[in-house]
């Protein structure tokens, strides 16, 4: 199996490689609390790294809020 480097592995045309996983609310609830604590204690290397892990902790809380609102 070869090595995947994600940040040589695509060109700027947004050519990124996707992936699809199902999780239950509690995983998602698990990874949303991992990425605050991320965001809140955490250091990044660089900007775009600190903004992707943002826009990815504002699309775990979008599911869960969904979640409430259809159980609710």
């Amino acid at each position: 199996m070869t090595e995947y480097n994600y940040e040589s592995d695509f060109d700027e045309s947004n050519n990124v490689p996707y992936i699809e996983i199902e999780l239950d609310i509690r995983d998602c609830h698990s990874i949303y609390k991992a990425l605050n604590y991320q965001l809140e204690k955490g250091s990044f290397s660089d900007e775009y790294d600190q903004q992707r892990t943002k826009a990815c902790k504002d699309f775990f809380y979008r599911m869960i809020l969904e979640y409430k609102f259809k159980v609710d």
